[in-house]
């Protein structure tokens, strides 16, 4: 069993253009207990979003965390 499972289908910023690419589509990560896990990546690809939606501080998105 996992302890936390993340899947995140869509995630928009409110006032994005209609055809503006999603910030994330389609992540899905599960992360066992004690499991250790780093968000490694470029400046602007997710990281920062994807860690507010895990806390809770951005709950504006199509998806599921648990």
């Amino acid at each position: 069993m996992s302890a936390l499972e993340i899947e995140i289908r869509r995630k928009h910023y409110a006032g994005a253009k209609p055809d503006a690419r999603p910030v994330i589509q389609d992540l899905q990560l599960r992360v066992a207990a004690g499991q250790f896990v780093c968000l490694v990546g470029p400046s602007g690809c997710g990281k920062t979003t994807l860690l507010n939606l895990v806390a809770g501080l951005d709950r504006d998105y199509e998806g599921e965390i648990r």
